[in-house]
């Protein structure tokens, strides 16, 4: 789910124009799941796989709003990634162009117990569970490992020393011939191949599904978009790059210390996550 902030004002154009071309087709059932909000995520089912509609996921917090793509037929999460306070839902429809109406809204008041429950839970872009095989993957890398920096470790060998870079992909990602790309971790997984924001999506998926709190950043390095990960262990975030790690081919890191980067010392700028 790639995030693209907009300001206010062009919430506020989408919401006029669904006023004025309301949208007829409604799914049956809850569009937009909030039973889960206190467990830090929201869910979104509407249509079918067969819509080839362009459609957004809006969500605003104090004002400002994010959108996430959507894909017509599946049953994403999303996280409440501003942490506690009342949030409004939209999904929206693809008019025309660039061009966006609302298909339904809601608003939720959102009570976590922790602020990092958001950066624990398996979303779209950061998909795994006890049974699929990124979690299984997980679960045997860090089997007999009790401390989370240990288990990074793990995981951060993992896959360094296993995947490659795919310069086709990210040849075209840099000339914006990519667009709505959504990280697959299972693929990524199976493939052991991708760009930055899949090592990334794998990444903190395999730390997640060991219960260690873990964001894909987004942001540049060396005036490049970039994808990278935040990872939480002994009480701080701390930086962690797999993609510069796989160019590196990084086994040799033993401790959690050894994987983590500095982000001002390496050209690393726009952080957002």
């Amino acid at each position: 789910m790639k995030k693209v902030r907009f300001p206010a004002a062009f919430l506020s154009f989408l919401l006029v124009i669904s006023l004025i071309c309301p949208v007829s087709a409604q799914a049956a059932g809850p569009v937009i799941g909030t039973s889960t909000a206190s467990d830090g995520y929201f869910t979104v089912d509407y249509g079918s796989a067969a819509q080839q509609t362009k459609m957004k996921v809006g969500v605003t917090h104090d004002g400002e709003t994010v959108f996430y793509t959507y894909v017509p037929g599946e049953a994403s999460a999303y996280a409440f990634m501003e942490g506690n306070g009342r949030y409004t839902l939209t999904l929206y429809r693809n008019v025309r162009g660039t061009t966006y109406k609302a298909v339904t809204s809601t608003r939720v008041d959102v009570q976590m117990d922790s602020p990092l429950t958001p950066y624990l839970v398996s979303t779209g872009e950061i998909t795994f569970s006890p049974e699929d095989t990124v979690g299984q993957k997980a679960a045997a890398l860090c089997a007999g490992k009790t401390l989370p920096g240990a288990k990074v470790a793990a995981i951060y060998r993992y896959i360094a020393g296993n995947f490659s870079y795919d310069r086709a992909l990210g040849a075209k990602a840099s000339q914006g011939l990519v667009v709505n790309y959504v990280p697959d971790t299972a693929k990524t997984l199976e493939s052991k191949t991708g760009i930055c924001y899949d090592f990334s999506a794998l990444f903190a998926a395999m730390c997640r599904s060991q219960g260690i709190p873990c964001a894909v950043a987004k942001g540049y390095l060396n005036g490049q978009y970039h994808a990278w990960n935040m990872v939480y262990v002994n009480g701080r975030w701390s930086a962690v790059d797999m993609t510069r790690a796989i160019a590196n081919h990084d086994t040799s890191a033993a401790t959690f210390a050894d994987c983590v980067i500095s982000l001002s010392a390496n050209g690393y700028t726009g952080m957002e996550f």
